[in-house]
């Protein structure tokens, strides 16, 4: 480390501009900034359920539908409310992308000869037979119309090719300027489209989180030009971390977006290391070189084996199928590597070379030290503690669930968990499942009248399923056809009356394809038990090619989740240890290292069961986390140790003087960004707030773990003055 000090030293103003450069190039680099919020792309292009639902979207040219949920207090079967309806579905017929449109008010209803166009005209001039038809005739009326009349919806279907993110905003605009309708909006593009409003209000909170870390570092460090300098490089990281991912091309997203956080909340510890241990030693030594010297010589190598150790955590991250996790292992690993290079190059430049205040205040043990100091000396006590930690913690362990609901994303009380709600209690869920049916000889399949009559039992028996409400596809809409027209609630053999049905479907290309038939599956309170059950029966059904869907790609993707959150985390652990052990040289060092990250990691994983917080893509990161703080801490500790032995102290000395040393900056780091990340409970989105509450468990276990029970390992008898070698 003499050596590198040396160099800083001599070479701090090229360091320094070097350093702004890439400051500047950073910055710049948000000219290219975006959001990313299709679910879609967490999946990884050889995804086989992401490729049959991009497959069967584009083969039927249909994307996710919209769904607009209509309400008032009179029935929407009067002929002022249908009036209303109408010159609404117009206006949403007139946005570009929009490929069909169904509501319990058809474009066509079943005439004397050829369907009969339903207009402002017919509405005006035909209400009486009108809204006879619809309530005793319309075979679509309870999918689309409550018992009562008073609520219904319209779903909108846009083109698979269209800008959905635009047609959303353009039903924005309709439903703010609607004055007699009460509307709102459900579906996975409403899902998209606000949680993109939600990203953007979690950057807001970005500065206050910093904020908040820095009024912490202060309380202890003392002094404001020491504060900032120890927050340098995290901010520095996170801004670097911002141009490496937007001049590769890259997008933020529901992961992704939190990464500066991350890399702010282990990244800090580095730079806190090092203007902590710089200020303890600026009483002791008047040169600035040899100041820069010893306090690298201190803390030089913890900094890069924390860096390199937490490094591999994260990269473990890069063997995940799910894309976000994937690209948040890549971009965490780059920001901690480049905080660990600002701490050790940048931060000592600066302070070579800076003009330093006059009135320091001189090095003491703080309050949080004594207590530290007082409680290591309590070894049963502490034992007791964690054990009980541990205990409660596995109790609870095999009871996590894992989260399949897209929703999982929003509070409770939120305006679309509302209208999403409200959607599934009267009509089933906003984000229908989607399917196919076996087309033997294309088209021609819809004049099989034997074969259509199996295909409608087999859907039938789709829908006696647990958590599916109900199934129509095109052998739904001829049959519904036929029973308005003849009575007869059977498929139709006439083939006028099939002609009728293709003239009331829209666009056929939208319903039947050469070789399938595409069907539409609602569910109501549809979970990963239900979604079992349906994959078994599509599997052993003969006429259904597929099911696919939302629903389903979520389900798969908390899978993913899953497997991929026992293999990271097996993988990080091994890369650590082995890391710990080559850079230690000490087997027992190494193992003192991994015990407070593996108690943290069950303190983490007990939190989320016992809180219902669910396993998912948010939550299941945060081990990552957990496995970088605690092994931070614990290479600290242990480092102050061997380097307070290499210096002729006992035992139970070396300890006391590495705890009194080390304890304040990982007390400053752990309390601060646990209170720091504390904004995230103002997010709107629901499970940074569980974010915040994991990382307030996982910076006080892996802290108090690496302050507490490192130390017994070490200090041997008390009292016992027989020095020991390093």
């Amino acid at each position: 480390m003499e050596r590198i000090a040396n160099f800083i030293y001599d070479k701090a103003k090229f360091i320094i501009l070097i350093v702004v450069i890439l400051n500047i190039v950073s910055a710049v680099s948000f000219i290219r900034f975006d959001l990313d919020t299709d679910f879609l792309s967490f999946f990884s292009g050889g995804n086989p359920k992401a490729v049959e639902f991009n497959e069967l979207n584009d083969k039927y040219d249909s994307g996710e539908s919209i769904t607009i949920f209509v309400e008032q207090e009179g029935s929407l079967l009067d002929k002022e409310s249908l009036s209303q309806v109408y010159e609404l579905q117009q206006q949403v017929k007139d946005i570009d992308g929009i490929s069909q449109l169904q509501s319990f008010l058809p474009d066509l209803i079943p005439g004397s000869g050829l369907p009969v166009k339903v207009d402002s005209d017919y509405i005006e001039e035909n209400y009486e037979a009108l809204r006879d038809f619809l309530q005793n005739k319309y075979f679509l009326k309870d999918q689309f119309l409550s018992s009562d009349g008073t609520k219904g919806i319209i779903v909108v279907m846009p083109g698979s090719n269209s800008d959905a993110g635009l047609i959303v905003d353009s039903l924005k605009e309709i439903v703010e300027a609607e004055d007699d309708l009460s509307l709102s909006l459900a579906g996975n593009e409403v899902i998209k489209d606000t949680i993109w409003g939600y990203l953007i209000k979690v950057f807001i909170l970005m500065p206050f989180a910093i904020f908040v870390i820095l009024l912490v570092f202060f309380a202890f460090l003392r002094v404001r030009l020491f504060t900032v300098l120890a927050f340098i490089p995290a901010g520095l990281a996170a801004l670097w971390t911002f141009g490496t991912l937007f001049w590769s091309g890259q997008q933020l997203n529901l992961v992704t977006v939190l990464s500066p956080m991350f890399i702010v909340v282990v990244g800090s510890a580095f730079g806190l290391h090092y203007v902590s241990h710089f200020l303890e030693n600026i009483h002791k030594y008047s040169d600035r070189r040899q100041l820069t010297v010893e306090t690298l010589r201190m803390v030089g190598t913890p900094i890069f084996l924390a860096a390199i150790t937490t490094m591999a955590g994260f990269a473990s991250l890069t063997w995940t199928k799910v894309m976000p996790m994937r690209d948040m292992g890549i971009f965490v690993t780059l920001g901690i590597g480049y905080a660990g290079f600002i701490s050790l190059f940048f931060i000592p430049a600066v302070l070579s070379k800076i003009h330093l205040p006059e009135k320091l205040p001189e090095p003491k043990v703080s309050r949080l030290a004594k207590f530290v100091l007082v409680a290591s000396r309590q070894r049963v006590l502490v034992v007791i503690v964690f054990i009980a930690i541990i205990v409660v913690s596995a109790i609870f362990i095999p009871r996590i669930d894992v989260v399949s609901d897209q929703l999982m994303f929003f509070k409770e009380d939120s305006e679309i968990r509302q209208n999403f709600a409200k959607v599934d209690e009267y009509f089933g869920g906003a984000v229908p499942l989607v399917g196919e049916i076996i087309a033997p000889d294309g088209s021609g399949t819809l004049t099989d009248y034997d074969y259509a009559s199996i295909v409608l039992d087999a859907e039938r028996e789709l829908e006696s399923l647990p958590g599916i409400k109900d199934v129509f596809s095109y052998f739904d809409l001829a049959q519904g056809v036929n029973n308005m027209i003849t009575g007869q609630d059977d498929y139709p053999q006439d083939q006028t009356i099939l002609m009728g049905a293709a003239m009331m479907s829209g666009d056929m290309g939208m319903w039947v394809s050469d070789d399938g038939i595409k069907m539409v599956i609602r569910t109501q309170d549809f979970d990963s038990d239900d979604i079992d059950e349906l994959e078994a029966f599509v599997d052993g059904n003969a006429y259904i090619r597929i099911v696919t869907g939302m629903p389903l790609l979520f389900d798969e993707m908390n899978r993913l989740v899953v497997e991929s959150q026992v293999q990271s985390l097996g993988l990080a652990l091994i890369l650590i240890f082995v890391m710990l052990l080559i850079t230690l040289r000490r087997i027992g060092a190494a193992l003192a290292g991994m015990l407070p990250i593996a108690i943290t990691i069950v303190a983490i994983l007990g939190l989320i069961s016992i809180a219902d917080f669910g396993l998912n893509i948010m939550t299941a990161n945060l081990s990552a986390i957990c496995i970088g703080v605690g092994v931070d801490y614990s290479i600290h500790v242990i480092s102050g140790v061997y380097y307070f032995r290499n210096t002729g102290m006992t035992r139970s000395h070396s300890v006391d003087a590495a705890l009194s040393s080390v304890s304040r900056p990982v007390l400053a780091n752990a309390l601060g960004l646990a209170i720091g990340m504390s904004v995230l409970f103002f997010s709107p989105i629901r499970i940074h707030a569980h974010t915040a509450s994991i990382m307030w468990v996982a910076m006080i276990v892996s802290s108090m773990a690496a302050l507490l029970l490192i130390p017994i390992f070490y200090a041997g008898r008390r009292g016992t003055e027989e020095k020991i070698e390093s």
